[in-house]
């Protein structure tokens, strides 16, 4: 057990080294993959020091065995978690919806991040091949953003070759609950059909917080880099759970 504690505390801890080098010291949960290791690595000196053995022995077996239990538990609420972001990642699109919801993300000064990069070159390539579809832009202005996400991106898909007159602007929300409410606030006609443009691992989540608020939408997933997608796919999962348990998304 102790060489298993030892490599997988190595990788851990070299990954979020990783994600810090890759995405910038501010990237979001980067430190549970610390976290991780740091566990490993606690877990390893209790394997190898025999007072810490000792410790961990006095601990009543009650507490252990519920501590193992509620461990568990939670690693399979993770994994089916994971199963449901999976099903998004491969789910089909539908041709000419009226509108498109592009979902912001990083803005870093006024370019945007790889993230989101990735977001609007699937949308483009969308738009494209759907002429009379529209597409809103949905995101406001964060910490470490000269202009607000939406500008951003309609500046992004105006050099991409889409029409300004085919854009509009969502620019006060801050979270993926809001992308979707304000954007729709912004559509004519009762009943629109919507696609949802984001990251692959992102497509669940934003399908189902839409159904929360009533709105039939389907998800059109941009690609991830290979990198990053474990980082941005265990957050999700986390995420997930978190909104469902709030009812910001209904299965």
């Amino acid at each position: 057990m102790s060489k298993l504690f030892l490599i997988l505390g190595t990788l851990f801890t070299v990954y979020y080294i990783g994600i810090l080098l890759y995405a910038g010291v501010h990237a979001s949960f980067a430190w549970f993959w610390l976290g991780l290791g740091a566990v490993c690595w606690l877990a390893l000196a209790v394997c190898r020091v025999p007072a810490l053995q000792a410790a961990f022995l006095r601990i009543p077996p009650g507490i252990r065995t519920a501590a193992g239990i509620l461990l568990a538990l939670g690693i399979a609420l993770f994994l089916a978690a994971e199963g449901c972001i999976v099903s998004g990642m491969v789910q089909k699109e539908k041709a000419s919806c009226d509108y498109l919801i592009v979902l912001g993300a990083q803005v870093k000064g006024t370019r945007v991040s790889r993230a989101l990069k990735q977001r609007l070159d699937r949308a483009a390539e969308y738009l494209r091949d759907n002429p009379g579809t529209l597409v809103i832009v949905s995101g406001g202005q964060g910490s470490g953003e000269d202009i607000t996400e939406a500008e951003a991106m309609e500046d992004y898909l105006i050099e991409a070759g889409i029409g300004a007159e085919r854009i509009r602007k969502e620019e006060k929300s801050v979270n993926t609950v809001q992308n979707i409410r304000f954007s729709r606030a912004m559509m004519e006609g009762e009943c629109p059909s919507i696609g949802i443009v984001s990251n692959d691992f992102h497509i669940f989540r934003a399908v189902h917080i839409a159904k929360a608020q009533g709105i039939d939408a389907f998800g059109i997933p941009a690609p991830t880099e290979i990198f990053m997608r474990p980082h941005y796919m265990t957050r999700e999962a986390f995420a997930l759970v978190k909104d469902l348990l709030l009812g910001n998304a209904v299965f």
